[in-house]
């Protein structure tokens, strides 16, 4: 019966409280779809605007919002080098997609360059002579902000490459998770680290290495690093025409001359105020020379007739050089003085040949046969270089190697500043700005769209491509239902029919089972199915869900409330008891027995603590348990993780919406009884 009558719903009482009703249903619905709609727009961002957590994509229609977002999968932070007029406080992408007023305007003066045909045209030229040089430049002194999503598939192809070249015919005829198997084997018997699985590697600490550390350089004989080179030039190989900015990118070292000129103690030395903020009009005033910007500052610091640099900026240049830049970027130009300088050198320092051969690995009868070389990668030859006068110094730089490709190009300093706009080659910055710019505009939507769905590879590949999860879900869904749409309701019509003495007590005992949180019962069920020596099977998953407390109780209290006559007038027709379960109660109790095997279907999908207890086995797990793996492993790329949860929770809600009807019946029929 309605709460409300017809009758009385045109009363002013009766809408209002209709009003709130339907109030609180809708404020309901949207606290249900608002946050789903969090998790999925949250697994079509990255790094720059994941933390806004927001129900929508602005990125979708905001083309500022877009161009922002691209440059933040070029750099690993806001690129103060390349745009060094931005505000000082974006430190972090987060702080930048949280500045909408100023991440707009910022995005729209670097759009608004393109629309200019002329300027398009001139950014247009500089980008491909970027992307030509880029593509040829040490991948060593280069800097990759690379997907962290592209690592795993990267490696696994490179092994399954190299497993392919030793044995062609028996790569043929393995499988891809035997192809997979055997690149791992062959990763870990080389690498010192065991990896279970290619998702596991990181090249967290290859990218972070310190190329602006002085006494820094690349290990030798080392795998991983090897492996991360080609990584980073894969990036570049692999770049589309249209593209001139990739994620590999020349390391710059003018960045580092500033910050030593801005230094307190340098400042001191220069004359200024140790407080003093540095500017480029101080700089002007110290060189001589005009300086409008410091993204123009001249490097390397090299004199000749057509500029002279004073000496108290020539002797911070030397310092510079000799205490802070990088020495893998310096070459020793050999003299036989300074070779011999070399040897008194290392003989101070190692006392003996011995320890020279352990330092260098390179093994000697005497301290005579030393040998300065233009560069070596020893700790004796880093330390030995402030030693050197600037004079027998090369400084190697990607500003330096980018204005030889400039002069290779043009061909004289005139037409390449003439080109350029700048007013001495020495000043020729990388221009990274313009290729950003280009392509942007030439693959914008491209990109967008490739990165909103790099996250649903990723785990594609992880969940669907990992044993048999997928098929471990499906036939543990299937078993649990029919245990549930079988034992329960033989159960619950047992004690309903047949009249048992202690009906009351078992079903008492079953909710008690219900009474005791999940915690509690694990350690007892693990310990049972240890004992029955079901550790590691697929039978300790189906098993624990055969019979359900609940499920019983509920079922006998509605098969009680089933008409007695029915039975009676079965009996009359000589129906046996299995027929009458069959024909009479089965049917009848449909909308309950839905919603049981929903509720069985929800738990054995979901469910992967038990699993994960009872079987360590990953060729056992389901995928509620490599979805657990997953936001584990991945803890650091949240979007990846936010994008198995919509993945995982489609079929779940899928299921419920096809099945409203069914549930609906379920709650209302009981209650009309």
């Amino acid at each position: 019966m309605p709460v409300i009558l017809t009758v009385e719903r045109k009363s002013l009482k009766a809408r209002v409280f209709l009003a709130l009703v339907y109030s609180v249903l809708a404020l309901g619905g949207v606290t249900m779809v608002v946050p789903f709609l969090v998790m999925l727009a949250s697994s079509l961002t990255g790094p720059y605007d994941y933390y806004r957590f927001s129900p929508v994509v602005r990125a979708v229609w905001d083309r500022n919002d877009r161009f922002v977002r691209y440059v933040a999968t070029c750099y690993p932070s806001f690129p103060f080098a390349v745009y060094p007029d931005a505000p000082p406080h974006w430190g972090s992408w987060v702080a930048v997609s949280r500045d909408e007023a100023g991440s707009r305007a910022f995005a729209a003066r670097e759009l608004a360059a393109m629309r200019d045909p002329a300027t398009a045209a001139q950014w247009q030229r500089r980008a491909a002579d970027y992307a030509d040089f880029n593509l040829h430049y040490d991948i060593r002194n280069s800097e990759c902000n690379f997907d962290a999503r592209d690592v795993a598939g990267f490696v696994r192809r490179h092994f399954e490459g190299r497993v392919r070249d030793e044995n062609p015919a028996a790569f043929a005829k393995l499988s891809t998770a035997q192809r997979r198997d055997a690149a791992l084997d062959l990763l870990n018997r080389e690498w010192v680290i065991r990896y279970p699985t290619f998702f596991g590697i990181r090249m967290i600490a290859q990218q972070r290495a310190p190329l602006n550390h002085a006494n820094w350089d690349y290990p030798t004989d080392d795998p991983k690093s090897d492996l991360y080179q080609d990584f980073k030039r894969s990036y570049k190989t692999r770049a589309a025409p249209d593209s001139p900015m990739t994620r590999t990118v020349p390391f710059e070292s003018r960045q580092m001359w500033l910050k030593h000129l801005k230094a307190p103690d340098t400042q001191q030395r220069l004359g200024f105020a140790v407080d003093n903020a540095f500017t480029p009009a101080d700089y002007a005033a110290l060189s001589g020379e005009p300086c409008e910007s410091f993204a123009n500052l001249p490097f390397p610091l090299i004199p000749n007739s057509s500029f002279l640099i004073p000496n108290s900026l020539y002797e911070e240049w030397s310092r510079f050089i000799h205490e802070r830049y990088p020495r893998r970027l310096l070459r020793v130009r050999v003299t036989p003085g300074l070779e011999e300088r070399y040897r008194a050198y290392v003989r101070d320092t190692c006392k003996s040949e011995a320890v020279y051969t352990q330092l260098t690995g390179r093994a000697i009868d005497s301290f005579a046969d030393v040998r300065l070389m233009p560069y070596e990668n020893s700790a004796l030859w880093r330390n030995f270089i402030p030693h050197v006068p600037l004079g027998d110094l090369d400084v190697l730089s990607a500003e330096q190697a980018w204005q030889d490709y400039l002069l290779a190009k043009y061909g004289t300093a005139e037409e390449v500043c003439r080109a350029y706009g700048w007013r001495r080659i020495e000043e020729a910055r990388l221009p990274v700005r313009e290729a950003i710019a280009v392509t942007f505009a030439r693959r914008g939507w491209r990109d967008f769209a490739a990165g909103t769905l790099a996250n649903y590879r990723m785990v594609g590949e992880y969940l669907f491509l990992r044993g048999a999860a997928f098929g471990n879900t499906l036939l543990l869904v299937i078993l649990s239902i029919l245990a549930t749409l079988t034992v329960n309701p033989l159960a619950a019509y047992a004690l309903s029919r047949l009249g048992m003495r202690r009906a009351e007590k078992i079903l008492l005992f079953m909710l008690a089972t219900m009474a005791f949180p999940a915690a509690v019962t694990a350690i007892p069920g693990f310990l049972l199915i240890r004992d029955l020596g079901l550790l590691n099977t697929f039978a300790a998953l189906v098993l624990p869900t055969v019979a359900s407390g609940m499920s019983i109780f509920i079922l006998k209290g509605f098969f009680d409330a089933l008409p007695r006559e029915l039975y009676e007038a079965a009996m009359i027709d000589g129906a046996k008891e299995w027929q009458v379960f069959l024909r009479i109660t089965l049917p009848m109790t449909t909308p309950i027995l839905a919603v049981n095997a929903l509720h069985a279907f929800v738990h054995a999908y979901n469910s992967w603590e038990w699993a994960l207890l009872v079987c360590q086995r990953p060729s056992h797990w389901t995928l509620a348990v490599w979805m657990y793996q997953m936001s584990q492993q991945l803890g650091d790329q949240p979007w990846a993780v936010m994008a198995g949860f919509v993945i995982v929770s489609l079929p779940t809600a899928v299921v419920f919406i096809l099945c409203q009807k069914i549930i609906l019946r379920g709650i209302v029929l009981p209650s009309m009884k």
